[in-house]
């Protein structure tokens, strides 16, 4: 429970709402670890959506957390680890979210079994989803991200000049061609179970996705790996 509880914090205080009082949350590929939290911890948060690609965790839930203010939904997209059987994520159209925005939008432990072009799709699904003072939280694997020369890129693709952030595009697009792109799927025996991006690469990413920018990049500790808070924009 203690990453659950630290992770309930995190949202907390991204959004600036102690406890997540009155606070609409989306927690895709949501277990059951945050649900136990925020019911056992007695959290005032108005509405919670969990969104898993586990049909049976979604079945436990609906049978076991009996709260209004909480709704569950499959999603059967393919997933080499956890739902290999499913649909390829770029064929499906939205979220089971319905059509009111949330304050925060969660994803713990998935974009680190995601392949890079998942990566993406994923970051598109998740706008529409999300008010425009929200927040976006996701938690990844991240190779060095400390690294001089990545942080070199990262204020290139930030630059206010128009020319220096070209450059470090094409940079990247560059790089991305060659046989290593960045990223790499740690235990080829089990497919996603760990997939690590270089931080420029997963900054590429985020940026191809369009819609959102990088506010903060967290470092790991006993309780979550990496992680990126973003915003819509």
């Amino acid at each position: 429970m203690a990453s659950a509880r630290f992770s309930t914090e995190l949202l907390a205080s991204t959004i600036g709402r102690p406890r997540l009082e009155s606070a609409h949350v989306l927690d895709v590929g949501c277990g059951t670890k945050i649900v136990k939290a925020l019911l056992d911890d007695d959290w005032p948060v108005e509405r919670y959506v969990g969104i898993d690609v586990a049909s049976e965790v979604i079945d436990w839930l609906r049978t076991h957390v009996d709260d209004p203010r909480f709704s569950f939904a499959h999603m059967n997209a393919l997933n080499d680890l956890y739902n290999p059987d499913g649909v390829p994520l770029g064929q499906i159209g939205d979220l089971p979210a319905g059509d009111e925005p949330f304050d925060v939008i969660c994803l713990f432990s998935v974009f680190t079994h995601l392949a890079p072009e998942d990566f993406v799709t994923m970051l598109r699904l998740l706008r529409p989803h999300l008010r425009p003072e929200g927040k976006l939280v996701f938690s990844l694997f991240l190779t060095d991200p400390n690294g001089g020369w990545e942080d070199l890129i990262e204020r290139s693709l930030r630059s206010d000049d128009p020319d220096v952030a070209r450059r470090a595009r094409d940079a990247i697009t560059a790089a991305m061609t060659e046989d290593t792109p960045g990223f790499v799927d740690e235990v080829p025996e089990t497919p996603l179970l760990r997939a690590r991006y270089d931080r420029w690469y997963a900054l590429a990413l985020v940026e191809e996705s369009a819609g959102w920018s990088v506010d903060e990049i967290g470092p790991p500790n006993e309780h979550i790996q990496n992680h990126m808070i973003c915003s819509p924009r």
